[in-house]
């Protein structure tokens, strides 16, 4: 069995157990930590179109307080640039562990010219469909938390905008109306010029707010 960077293994003969190191710049595997379920439960219901798992490859040099991990990426992720992963459940990497299309490419270069060694870092690739577009999202498997900003947010931010300026071009509409009323009836009683003033008044301000509660509902 395998714990941590170290094997176990025992004599078929004997039954000795020996522990063997492999070496310092063998790759590891980061093991994740939260599932797609949690990854799925960040986003609104039905924004999320798919998600799939991906081992990102960082280049770790130095021990213990001084480890440091940098991008090993054979293509640059701009989302990744200032991003440091967390420390994670570690195992000796192993084809088995994951298929090929779940690992990311490393720079071999790189890598070779290091006495460092790759490890693995899992990461979420979240597909979000937006209003008229698709757009692709990190979030951290083993934190679990969001790299970058939620363009959700924006988007509601935006739409929020929109209905409010509805909402007053609707009002501003009813209210224009209203000056040729005026005119037609000015020369009415004072007690029926109010009542007209009053419905004039209270129907555009109904349009405007019925309209608006429809816009939001959408």
């Amino acid at each position: 069995m395998v714990l941590e960077s170290n094997f176990f293994l025992r004599c078929p003969y004997c039954d000795a157990r020996i522990i063997v190191d492999p070496p310092e710049n063998t790759p590891a595997l980061v093991e994740p930590s939260v599932s797609e379920e949690h990854v799925r439960r960040l986003f609104p219901p039905g924004k999320v179109s798919s998600v799939a798992i991906k081992f990102f490859p960082y280049l770790e040099t130095g021990t213990s307080s001084a480890r440091k991990l940098q991008p090993c990426f054979s293509q640059p992720w701009a989302d990744l640039e200032d991003y440091l992963p967390p420390s994670g459940s570690m195992k000796v990497f192993d084809e088995s562990l994951v298929t090929p299309d779940q690992l990311i490419p490393f720079n071999r270069d790189t890598a070779e010219g290091s006495s460092g060694r790759v490890i693995f870092h899992p990461l979420y690739i979240v597909m979000l469909n937006l209003e008229g577009y698709s757009e692709g999202l990190l979030v951290d498997g083993v934190s679990g938390m969001l790299i970058g900003e939620l363009p959700i947010r924006e988007e509601q931010s935006d739409a929020k905008k929109n209905l409010n300026r509805t909402f007053l071009l609707t009002l501003a509409a009813g209210l224009v109306f209203t000056f040729p009323v005026y005119f037609l009836t000015k020369n009415l009683d004072r007690s029926a010029l109010s009542g007209i003033w009053t419905y004039m008044v209270i129907i555009p301000l109904i349009v405007a707010l019925l309209f608006y509660r429809f816009k939001a509902r959408k």
